[in-house]
């Protein structure tokens, strides 16, 4: 009888372990996608007397009205301009008078998308075996045994345990909180 039993539980742990190895077990693969924005502000003012220029022509339309154009000489007038380039802003500001320019202004709101992937890949855990050795001592009559036992932990249910000491046979299964 003795026999038939560790027959037994030597092939149920058999087949914990081969069932185990061979049900497919692939890594699990998690990929985390996300977008970073960056943004990068640069500002410069420059002068007027430091700006390149170059005259394009002569209006030679007769005007007779002095007033006028000595006012409109006179003038302070500001001109921007603003391009938009995806997500990026960029912006051109110039002060113009007595025609000159008086001051010249940049701005740029550069944003830079960065998108980061990260895989991350976990080995499910395997079916593993124990054994090992063991005492046990019977109370009643106070006698010693010595013996072998074999544990099987599966990979998700729990721990299986078979012993057999010189006393007594033992079967007996652990699950985790």
């Amino acid at each position: 009888m003795r026999d038939i039993v560790i027959t037994l539980v030597i092939a149920v742990a058999l087949i914990f372990i081969f069932n185990g190895r061979y049900n497919g077990n692939e890594p699990t693969i998690v990929t985390h996608i996300d977008t970073i924005y960056k943004h990068d502000i640069t500002k410069k003012y420059i002068k007027g007397d430091s700006i390149p220029f170059v005259v394009l022509g002569i209006d030679t339309a007769i005007i007779h009205d002095t007033v006028r154009i000595v006012q409109d000489y006179a003038y302070v007038r500001a001109y921007s301009d603003t391009i938009k380039i995806d997500s990026s802003t960029f912006i051109i500001n110039d002060t113009i008078s007595k025609n000159r320019i008086l001051n010249r202004g940049f701005y740029a709101d550069i944003s830079q998308k960065t998108i980061k992937v990260e895989t991350i890949r976990t080995i499910p855990s395997k079916n593993e075996l124990y054994w090992g050795i063991l005492a046990d001592l019977r109370a009643f009559d106070n006698k010693v045994g010595v013996g072998v036992g074999l544990s099987f932990k599966t990979a998700k249910k729990g721990l299986f345990t078979i012993s057999a000491t010189t006393n007594q046979y033992s079967i007996g299964f652990y699950t985790k909180f």
